[in-house]
């Protein structure tokens, strides 16, 4: 054979070579690119668990007494904007001022019943210990709920749901959890945009809550339980 035709034939298979290679390589590319979508999509419709609640051990809890609030409160309804009041929860003595919790009572009536129910002081000692912190007025979605279940803390009369606009519920969350030196309910509802915050026997129980505004599943575990931390 001539030199040039044996470069030629080398060339030749040089090239036939190098497109076998490629050939074999495609489809490993595609079956990998295939299983990475796959992966991709396999975790993008994984559903978010609607309720995850648990126990607070008393190693999570505030170790320091808690000191007394001011006693005062700004506070409004955000289902009706126009009750909104600035009070003082304490006499010149310390006791606390019947008038005070006389209006506090009223704004925490039953919307759907107009039902009015005395709350436990120390929710409004919360709340003056959240106003003495962030200096803004606080919303308040839900008081007292006239409701059939009658464990819930709305009905006894301890809790209540709240959010302070222009301020992160997360931080408003975090901010009350470092109040509980034992017996308190938190739990924080991303989507529906609020806070819980009950006084209860201890333990103290947080959760958090992906339900959407209004639902019925609202503060409900989707696994079976003994009751849910707020009903």
């Amino acid at each position: 054979m001539k030199p040039h035709s044996r470069l030629t034939a080398l060339v030749i298979g040089a090239v036939l070579c190098t497109s076998l290679s490629v050939a074999k390589a495609e489809p490993a590319r595609s079956t990998s690119s295939g299983s990475s979508k796959a992966g991709k999509a396999s975790k993008k419709h994984t559903p978010r668990q609607i309720f995850n609640g648990w126990a607070v051990p008393e190693s999570k809890l505030r170790v320091q007494p808690l000191k007394r609030p001011s006693g005062k409160i700004e506070i409004y309804s955000l289902n009706e904007p126009g009750e909104h009041m600035t009070l003082q929860l304490y006499n010149a003595d310390g006791t606390y001022n019947d008038e005070a919790l006389d209006r506090l009572n009223h704004l925490w009536r039953c919307r759907r019943t107009e039902t009015e129910k005395s709350i436990d002081p120390h929710v409004f000692e919360v709340l003056s210990h959240i106003y003495d912190r962030f200096k803004k007025p606080i919303a308040l979605i839900s008081g007292f709920r006239n409701q059939r279940r009658t464990t819930s803390y709305h009905y006894v009369g301890s809790a209540a749901d709240i959010t302070i606009p222009g301020l992160a519920d997360g931080v408003l969350r975090n901010f009350v959890e470092g109040l509980d030196t034992g017996g308190m309910g938190i739990g924080i509802y991303p989507h529906a945009g609020f806070i819980h915050v009950d006084v209860r026997p201890e333990p103290s129980y947080r959760w958090v809550d992906y339900s959407p505004p209004g639902s019925s599943e609202m503060g409900q575990p989707k696994t079976k339980r003994t009751r849910a931390p707020n009903t």
